[in-house]
């Protein structure tokens, strides 16, 4: 995974059924970046987890993340969730490889080798 490269497509932003859940603390630090309060981040740009167990980013009716520029990039990327941060060398789903250009490109490196 050390040879990953982001190649910028946008696809772990456009997961189906995606959700990133948001900590206390990464509410906090988005928050501040946008120079909002907590509960106006929260009222706005959250939802309730479909577990009812915290809160996530909202997403936009295409399932894509609503801070996904039309050029692929985050708005919010200095402060980006843990769970946007560490895609995706502490978690994939089973069609990542299929669907991240960046993944796709490893596993050719991967099999010319």
């Amino acid at each position: 995974m050390e040879s990953f490269e982001c190649q910028g497509c946008g696809a772990c932003c456009r997961i189906p059924n995606g959700i990133v859940r948001v900590s206390e603390s990464e509410i906090s630090r988005i928050a501040a970046f946008l120079g909002m309060a907590e509960s106006e981040f929260i009222a706005n740009e959250t939802d309730v987890a479909p577990d009812r167990k915290g809160l996530v980013l909202k997403s936009r009716t295409d399932d894509s993340c609503v801070w996904l520029t039309e050029d692929n990039r985050c708005r919010i990327h200095p402060v980006k969730p843990d769970k946007c941060r560490t895609f995706p060398y502490e978690w994939i789903n089973s069609d990542s490889h299929e669907i991240c250009a960046g993944l796709k490109k490893l596993n050719r490196l991967l099999t010319i080798d």
